[in-house]
Order: C-alpha cells, then structure tokens, then sequence
C-alpha cells in the first residue's frame, strides 16, 4: 500500500484462511492510521465487488483488520520498501520477522537488487549483465552476482 504524503509503502496482508487483515507498518505513526484503516477499507470493497462479480462467497467485510504487533521498525526514513519486500518474503515462508533480518539494509538492497536481475521471468537480464560485465565501475555488484 502507497500513501502519497509522505511517500510511504506499508503491507497490507489479506488471509483467507483466518479472515484477518493485517497491516504491517515498519514506520507506523498513529496519526496516519485513520488514513491507513480507511485505504485497506477501500481494498477491501473492491476484493468484496471482485468477490460479488464472479460469485466466490467470501464476505470481506467480515473480516478483521488491525497492525501487527512487535514488526521490526527503520530506523531511517527510506528504508520501508526494504521492510516491505521482507515482510512479504517472510509471510510467504509462514515466518515472523525479526529485527535481525533488517540488520544490514545495505546488503539486503542488493540481494533485493540482485534477486531481480538474475530472476528467470527478467527478459532484460542478459542486457543487465552484459553491462555489469563490461562496465567498470560496477565490480562491486559483479562480485555479488557472480
């Protein structure tokens, strides 16, 4: 989820299974969590209108939603896609993320970095490389690919 002012990313989590609505804020400030609330209340309408034009009788608005509790928080005022992304990978393996997972944000931009390029769906990642390969400037980012 995006919020225009500041610029900011969060993680909205929507599981079926429990029907529960989670959000994850890495830089939560409570004066935005009206605002917060009422953007995941818009998703919600337009997965219950997704839900009602196909027919999957799931009722979303039923579902609970509030901020998970003891999420690591950024200690800097850019890192939150780097939360965001973490989250997402950690929720994809049914973990809970730790502090100690954010500890190097430098390293995890370019294993972030690095996943993406080398990625098998990346139709550019012949072009990447072939530049990495022949730009000097690069070595750094040619010794973590290769």
């Amino acid at each position: 989820m995006h919020e225009d002012c500041p610029g900011h990313w969060y993680l909205c989590v929507i599981d079926f299974k429990s029907s529960h609505i989670q959000i994850l804020d890495s830089l939560r400030s409570r004066s935005q969590d009206e605002f917060q609330f009422k953007s995941v209340k818009i998703v919600v309408e337009f997965f219950q209108t997704f839900f009602k034009l196909y027919d999957i009788g799931k009722n979303v608005f039923q579902f609970s939603i509030d901020w998970a509790p003891l999420i690591p928080t950024q200690d800097n005022g850019w890192d939150y896609g780097v939360h965001v992304i973490k989250h997402m990978q950690t929720f994809e393996n049914g973990d809970c993320m730790k502090a100690s997972n954010l500890c190097n944000s430098v390293k995890i931009h370019w294993e972030i970095a690095s996943d993406l390029v080398l990625h098998e769906g990346n139709r550019e990642k012949q072009t990447i490389l072939a530049i990495v390969c022949t730009n000097t400037p690069t070595r750094a980012m040619k010794r973590f690919l290769f």
